[in-house]
């Protein structure tokens, strides 16, 4: 990936919330919809971005799909470390510990 993609990539506010949380943890969806408070399918728009350039990676364990920062990535630009740190405090955004996957389903 070219630097200017990279950037392009991050000038999204989603995307530079999102790694901020997978920065501190692995989190699932829910969490992170929980911890954003945007839409599940703009949340998951933004996650598909990050997994096809490599930012970002994921696992599955029963039928939630865990995401994390994929670390050859952070290995390859260690200055985002700093970046995210900073956007984290700018825009306030802390990491939801529980999913909140229940609670939503009671609403339906």
């Amino acid at each position: 990936m070219k630097l200017h993609e990279l950037f392009h990539i991050l000038s999204n506010e989603t995307r530079l919330k999102i790694l901020t949380l997978l920065l501190e943890k692995e989190m699932c969806v829910c969490q992170i919809l929980a911890s954003i408070g945007t839409t599940q399918p703009n949340i998951s728009q933004h996650l598909h971005v990050l997994k096809n350039h490599g930012i970002a990676k994921s696992r599955r364990e029963d039928s939630f799909v865990y995401y994390s920062i994929d670390e050859r990535f952070i290995e390859k630009y260690p200055f985002l470390i700093t970046i995210l740190e900073r956007a984290r405090k700018e825009y306030g955004v802390k990491a939801v510990n529980s999913c909140s996957l229940p609670n939503l389903l009671n609403k339906e």
